[in-house]
């Protein structure tokens, strides 16, 4: 008996541990997605659950409010980017700067696994998975955040994305 094996690395086609932005644009050609649209969109962030058993509850959600402010942001897409949009799009804002280890897009299912920096307030990892449409998407986010002085923190929550109308002249 012959067992042959398959392994799909999802978009790491080199199998280096990162999805880099052409793997990323080749996934999102490859899995049929979805597009979405053109205008104005607004992407948020908000925290459910923190772990952090030795701050009190006003503390947890000052964190809390904080990652989610610095994480949330507006974007406009052309038509063009409508149709294929960059897959930064999703991370919030700054997520071109972050190392992609997953991005899978399966029609309107996408799960992606990134870590981030984040400007002198240390490091964040984060999970996001859940379905989007043309105009909306909705991820169950699980974030891991390393702050100085308080360690690691363990988050979980949405990003919520939506378009909202049309791109401010320029």
């Amino acid at each position: 008996m012959t067992l042959i094996s398959c392994s799909d690395n999802g978009a790491d086609k080199d199998g280096n541990g990162v999805v880099d932005s052409e793997e990323r644009a080749a996934e999102m050609d490859y899995d049929a997605f979805v597009p979405m649209k053109a205008g104005l969109w607004e992407t948020k962030f908000v925290f459910s659950d923190i772990n952090v058993p030795s701050l009190g509850k006003a503390q947890k959600q000052q964190i809390m409010d904080e990652i989610a402010k610095g994480a949330s942001n507006r974007s406009c897409l052309s038509e063009a980017e409508a149709k294929k949009p960059g897959a930064d799009f999703f991370g919030g804002d700054g997520a071109e700067k972050c190392l992609y280890k997953a991005f899978d897009v399966s029609g309107q299912n996408v799960r992606m696994k990134l870590s981030c920096g984040m400007d002198g307030m240390g490091s964040i990892d984060m999970q996001l998975a859940g379905v989007m449409g043309d105009t909306a998407f909705n991820y169950e986010s699980e974030v891991d955040v390393r702050l100085p002085m308080i360690g690691k923190v363990k988050m979980k929550g949405n990003a919520i994305g939506k378009h909202i109308g049309d791109c401010p002249a320029p």
